[in-house]
């Protein structure tokens, strides 16, 4: 008997603001198989990440717990092996799962519950092990206002990474429907690309094509009207004296490499394009500020850095459909599980996303800081986009309020006025967060960390699946 469940590929990149597709309105944008991929499926319209950060994003998005429930709060954090993903529900379902590229696991387990893993991440397996040597473009990498300088053409290791990791992605599914058409399994292919994280430097032939990329819609707001957290934040990152060359390169480069990405997606959902047994879906693990309101990079709860991309096509989702319930990655990845017929996780907080009835419309976010040489205070901040209404909560400050249907730019904090949704949604957001007990959870894990990164210094741990570009000197400006 064959079995009726889909084979899934789903391709998530690292920093793909979900505005910045053709699909989605942005003019600017060049994504011709993502827009193509969005005629045959469904695009959700307001889909946000678990944390606007990589490893606690990624990790909430594989377990579908919130980042203080299984400890991962930071880009430091290792995900316990005892914690079971989607991979592990899907292959005792009976799906061949696959990890191809990267995925920002720390520590020895860097499959957790995927069967195989044919090329490993670009980045460290252990924190404190170091970034790829990029030579001359090292000045151009990080998350700090100077960086962004260095942005412009070029080549890097960054995008070889993500070259061979289309390269393996489409040996390993055309080996996997090889499988099964002899055995009937379905498969779960889990592509992960490194751009258009930074450095925003971009190839020639793709930066040429961005060079229209524009200016920040949304302009730096004065200092007495930035919020205290965002202001901290902002002197953090050094991003008030970006020169105006500087952000223009910025922003070309990163619309440049969103069209590399999605001309390696095409090549990816190529693969599966006469497929009917097949769902392709597109996502990230979160946004990019790129400019806007003088913000980069991600770690805030504006629209710009907390929502993600999110289109899917098969799987019983309507074609050409823009979808604008407010939804998390932890929904998608409840909804990998149903279309599985697999187990749904303990303590998973998402929903499958082909069940609209009672969409409760609320989702949270959650940051405690931990972005790369961006030094702050301890950090414990939470949003809760509820129906209209986003509430934005940092300990230690007041919060903000935004209404999205009135100001979908958020130019407006609207909190002092607003008193009584505040209360009410403080209420649900607060609810099942912990402060004292995460506070002391950090704590703990820096001192953890502090040690394993002495050990790391000392013992230099191998890294056996990490990924090491054999052409080191192809790291230069063109």
């Amino acid at each position: 008997m064959t079995d009726p469940r889909p084979n899934i590929v789903l391709v998530m990149t690292d920093q793909h603001a979900a505005r910045v597709l053709g699909s989605a309105g942005d003019r600017l944008a060049q994504t011709p198989a993502l827009d193509a991929l969005a005629t045959k499926g469904t695009r959700f319209e307001n889909c946000y990440c678990p944390s606007p950060l990589c490893v606690p994003s990624r990790m909430a998005f594989l377990t579908g717990l919130e980042p203080h429930v299984s400890g991962v709060l930071t880009n430091d954090d290792y995900l316990r092996s005892d914690i079971p993903t989607i991979a592990h529900a899907m292959g005792t379902a009976g799906y061949d799962c696959r990890l191809i590229g990267r995925m920002h696991f720390y520590g020895p387990d860097q499959l957790h519950g995927f069967a195989k893993r044919p090329i490993g991440d670009i980045g460290p397996s252990w924190p404190g092990s170091g970034a790829p040597d990029i030579g001359p473009l090292t000045s151009a990498r990080g998350n700090r206002g100077p960086e962004l300088e260095g942005s412009g053409r070029g080549e890097t290791s960054y995008q070889a990474f993500d070259h061979a990791v289309t390269d393996h992605a489409e040996r390993e599914i055309n080996d996997l429907i090889r499988k099964r058409e002899a055995t009937g399994r379905p498969f779960f292919a889990l592509v992960s690309l490194f751009c258009p994280h930074p450095p925003y430097i971009a190839l020639p032939e793709d930066y040429d094509k961005a060079e229209q990329a524009g200016v920040p819609a949304v302009r730096l707001p004065p200092p007495e009207r930035r919020h205290p957290a965002l202001a901290e934040w902002a002197a953090a990152g050094g991003v008030d004296d970006v020169s105006a060359e500087a952000i223009h390169k910025s922003r070309t480069a990163y619309y440049a490499l969103a069209h590399m990405i999605d001309r390696l997606a095409g090549r990816v959902f190529d693969t599966i394009a006469d497929r009917n047994d097949t769902v392709a879906i597109y996502t990230s693990d979160h946004g990019e500020a790129l400019g806007e309101r003088g913000l980069w990079w991600k770690s805030t709860f504006h629209e710009e850095s907390v929502k993600v991309p999110l289109i899917i096509s098969g799987g019983g989702f309507d074609q050409a459909a823009v979808d604008d319930r407010v939804t998390n990655l932890t929904d998608l990845s409840a909804t990998l599980l149903g279309l599985s017929h697999a187990q749904m996780l303990p303590g998973h907080i998402g929903r499958d996303l082909r069940d609209h009835d009672d969409w409760p419309e609320q989702c949270t976010s959650s940051y405690y800081g931990g972005l790369m040489n961006v030094r702050t205070s301890t950090l414990r901040h939470r949003m809760i986009r509820s129906g209209q209404y986003k509430l934005c909560w940092y300990d230690g400050h007041d919060p903000q309020l935004f209404d999205l249907r009135q100001d979908p730019d958020e130019l407006s904090d609207i909190a002092s006025k607003e008193t009584e949704i505040v209360v009410n949604l403080a209420q649900q957001l607060l609810a099942g967060w912990p402060l004292d007990e995460i506070s002391k959870m950090q704590q703990t894990s820096q001192d953890r960390i502090g040690v394993i990164r002495d050990w790391v210094a000392r013992c230099k741990p191998d890294e056996p699946i990490r990924w090491l570009d054999p052409r080191p000197e192809r790291n230069r400006y063109l």
